[in-house]
């Protein structure tokens, strides 16, 4: 999966999908259930950026970004930033994006990615079964936050006909410490995922973060990303 990295919010949602970490069971589990298993790794078998030309909307607070995403250029070329709250960005802010896109690539290749690392399967445990859904809790793996990983949940829900994840959330239950003197109360990522041409493929991913950094500074963060225009390469 990879995501625009603008704040240090954006990071940290970035963070919590890429990176993982092993978690002790809790509550009532499924012991290496097979079909979720299965339906993670259809997640990662697709790679947008190798195999799809797309579109991005990005919402940061009151800043509105539109990229697209070329798999044909070269790795650190493949998404152009055309637009700032509906205007040309300017050279500054045109190298600040390269830089970004740079560091995402490359910390995409320095570690575990994508779905299946992300959710610990023998943690896994069915809340309910509506008409045609499973939704079911986990651990999440989180390399970062070994120290407050029992104050992570995460939930999944799935198609139980087609046997593909609709949406995943990962959510604190406790105040966390993800770096020195930086406190997050809230923190909420969101994935939702969607049928484009016959593929499970991600459609929007929400994150809501609140906190504070240092002993004054307090945030507030709402990030949007939109992803449309979906055609294969």
């Amino acid at each position: 999966m990879m995501l625009v990295e603008k704040n240090h919010c954006a990071a940290l949602a970035l963070m919590l999908l890429l990176t993982h970490w092993a978690q002790p069971t809790y509550g009532q589990t499924v012991s290496a259930h097979p079909r979720v298993e299965a339906a993670l790794q259809t997640l990662d078998a697709t790679d947008l950026d190798e195999d799809w030309y797309f579109a991005m909307e990005v919402v940061d607070g009151d800043e509105l970004q539109q990229i697209e995403s070329d798999p044909t250029r070269p790795p650190y070329e493949r998404r152009t930033l055309l637009s700032v709250n509906g205007e040309a960005p300017d050279a500054d802010r045109l190298a600040q994006f390269a830089d970004a896109e740079k560091k995402r690539i490359d910390d995409q290749r320095d570690g575990p990615r994508g779905y299946v690392p992300m959710v610990d399967i023998a943690t896994l445990e069915l809340l309910a079964a509506p008409a045609g859904d499973e939704i079911y809790a986990f651990v999440p793996r989180v390399q970062k936050l070994e120290n407050a990983r029992e104050h992570l949940r995460g939930e999944l829900l799935m198609d139980a006909q087609s046997g593909w994840i609709r949406q995943l959330q990962i959510y604190n239950t406790e105040t966390l410490s993800p770096a020195f003197s930086v406190s997050v109360d809230t923190f909420r990522l969101t994935l939702d995922f969607g049928d484009v041409q016959g593929e499970n493929l991600i459609q929007s991913l929400q994150s809501h973060t609140v906190g504070k950094a240092g002993f004054l500074k307090s945030f507030d963060s709402k990030v949007h990303i939109r992803f449309s225009d979906f055609r294969r390469r």
